[in-house]
C-alpha cells in the first residue's frame, strides 16, 4: 500500500500539534493556515481532570495579528471533550494564533486543515 499523506493533495494547510497549559498562565499557539480560504481548527482537551478556562484566537495577514476574540461557546471546555471547530469560511489568512488558558492546567491537541 502507499505511504501515507502528510495531507490531503487539496489542502493549502494541515497541521497537528500538542501544548501543555501551565495552570494559570496564557499559553499562545501559532496556527499555520497558510493562506487557505476555508479552513477549520480542531482543539480537544487531552488532560485527565483540569478544563480549558479560555481561549481566544487572532487571525493574521502577513505579521501583524488582528485584535484577538474570545471563543465562549463550548468554553470551559472539559478534560478529554472536543470544542467544535473553529471555522474561517472565505477568509483567507497566513496564521491563526490561539491563546489558550487553564485556571488548573491541562494538555491539548489542535489540529487544523483547509484549502
Amino acid at each position: 500500500s502507499p505511504p501515507p499523506m502528510s495531507q490531503p493533495r487539496d489542502y493549502t494547510c494541515a497541521f497537528s500539534t500538542t501544548a501543555t497549559l501551565a495552570a494559570g498562565a496564557a499559553t499562545e499557539v501559532d496556527v499555520p493556515i497558510d493562506g487557505a480560504v476555508d479552513w477549520s481548527i480542531v482543539v480537544k482537551n487531552t488532560g485527565a481532570t483540569n478544563a480549558v478556562t479560555a481561549l481566544t484566537i487572532a487571525i493574521s495577514h502577513a505579521t501583524l495579528f488582528e485584535a484577538a476574540a474570545s471563543v465562549t461557546t463550548g468554553i470551559p471546555l472539559a478534560a478529554g471533550a472536543t470544542l467544535s471547530a473553529i471555522r474561517g469560511e472565505n477568509e483567507p489568512c497566513k496564521t491563526a494564533r490561539l491563546t489558550l488558558t487553564s485556571t488548573s492546567g491541562t494538555t491539548v491537541s489542535i489540529e487544523a486543515g483547509g484549502r
